[in-house]
């Protein structure tokens, strides 16, 4: 469960608690997504902040890119349904998002990122095969104070 204390990191070969969607696993402190779209689903101890209030979502992200040919990517972010925001990545960011706290639900909290843009390196020339969207380093929430 994250908390405002808390952030949803990664750890190659270890599988978070969070239910990753759409993503290949994760590798050192990163994971890929493994398509156009991804989710990430989580619970949420909300405690000591009013539904009122507002909430900044932060995310540390890349992009998959290659040279001339895929300078960057779309993204479109998507919080329990809401459409939060949208950027284009073209390298490593931290993005903030915010949101009415009264979006938070203590079981289920869904973050999809759509990346239309997503390819495989092996358009490129590559051995992977995989395709690859946003690399996603972290994801905190925070109140607004």
């Amino acid at each position: 469960m994250l908390t405002f204390q808390s952030s949803l990191t990664f750890t190659k070969g270890v599988q978070p608690e969070e239910g990753l969607r759409n993503f290949w696993g994760p590798e050192d402190g990163f994971v890929w997504s493994s398509g156009k779209w991804c989710e990430l689903s989580f619970a949420f101890d909300a405690k000591g902040v009013a539904a009122n209030a507002l909430c900044d979502l932060i995310l540390d992200l890349d992009v998959y890119k290659h040279g001339e040919e895929l300078k960057g990517q779309n993204l479109m972010f998507y919080f329990n349904g809401l459409r939060i925001g949208s950027l284009y990545c073209t390298k490593r960011s931290t993005v903030v998002f915010s949101f009415d706290a009264g979006l938070l639900k203590a079981e289920e909290n869904v973050l999809t990122i759509d990346s239309p843009e997503a390819a495989s390196p092996s358009q490129f020339g590559s051995q992977d095969s995989r395709t690859l969207g946003v690399q996603l380093f972290s994801l905190q929430i925070r109140p607004i104070e």
